[in-house]
């Protein structure tokens, strides 16, 4: 069944079904789904959380950071000597000069082995099997604190400074209140008339804005673009990534029930069973089509 959608968009196709006899996956296809979280994070979770052992764990830390003398600091930080640099930053390979272009995002995620998490992944693996991929698929689950921040060559210095800033900022906000969830919502025509969006509306604090502005303030340079924080993506297509596939009101009513049901569970909606963190990430391997995940390299990450 053919769907008109926007003129700039080619002839659109609804989501097919998958099943055995109509259309399955190709094995090559299903394996990429199947390590689509894997793909998403290259550095363990935590390695950055510790004091590094080295040979300057001794010498005195970066405490001005967190008053008026934060830019002074900040030059001893990015000087050679990085026994300056706060701990655990000191690890980050970042505070090299990094040759060549990139592209960084700060995502807010709900940890990895969570309820929340593991059931996005669930979702995301059922509705691959059913309908097919769609662009929520490239990623793993996340709210974006920022838009995608495009830098130019010789862009260590840069990602060091974020870096910094981001952990002054959330150290020193010791009872940060993680998003919680609100509700699975559909938005129509979106991001295109004719197709539409599956999220998982959140109930995000101010503090987590707060941050992200006060990062674009430090570091304008770098032209940050803060999001709303407001929802985890859960099915949509032709946002980022041009295809024939939509998304039509009657299998977004079907994604919807079947998010629903994996996700209304008592432990879903349980902050205390629920933690959160920040990651900071570049792109390091960005998809041209649906089924084949973005890959990102972990700069840093804070648990909340």
């Amino acid at each position: 069944m053919t769907i008109s959608t926007a003129p700039s968009l080619p002839t659109a196709v609804r989501l097919q079904p998958h099943s055995p006899i109509c259309d399955p996956p190709s094995t090559l296809q299903a394996s990429r789904l199947q390590l689509r979280t894997a793909n998403a994070f290259t550095l363990p979770l935590g390695q950055l959380l510790s004091e590094p052992q080295s040979s300057h764990d001794d010498a005195p830390k970066c405490t001005s950071c967190k008053n008026e003398d934060a830019d002074n600091a900040m030059q001893l930080m990015l000087s050679a000597d990085r026994a300056w640099m706060p701990a655990p930053l000191r690890t980050i390979p970042f505070w090299r000069n990094v040759r060549g272009p990139h592209k960084c995002i700060v995502y807010l995620e709900p940890r990895r082995g969570s309820p929340l998490y593991t059931g996005i992944e669930e979702f995301f693996r059922a509705s691959c099997a059913l309908w097919g991929p769609t662009e929520a698929h490239m990623y793993h689950p996340h709210s974006s604190m920022t838009g995608f921040i495009d830098l130019p060559t010789d862009a260590g210095a840069v990602i060091a400074r974020i870096a910094c800033h981001l952990h002054v900022l959330i150290s020193s906000r010791s009872h940060m209140v993680a998003p919680g969830v609100r509700a699975v919502t559909a938005v129509a025509d979106y991001p295109h008339p004719g197709t539409h969006k599956i999220d998982v509306a959140l109930d995000t604090p101010l503090v987590f804005r707060n941050i992200v502005d006060e990062i674009s303030r430090l570091v304008p340079e770098a032209r940050i673009r803060p999001k709303r924080m407001g929802h985890i993506s859960l099915a949509y297509c032709n946002k980022h990534v041009a295809s024939s596939t939509v998304v039509t009101a009657e299998q977004a009513e079907k994604l919807g029930a079947l998010a629903r049901s994996l996700l209304y569970m008592p432990d879903v909606f349980d902050p205390a069973q629920n933690p959160w963190d920040i990651a900071f990430y570049e792109l390091s391997f960005k998809s041209p089509v649906l089924g084949t995940p973005h890959r990102f390299t972990q700069i840093a990450r804070w648990q909340l």
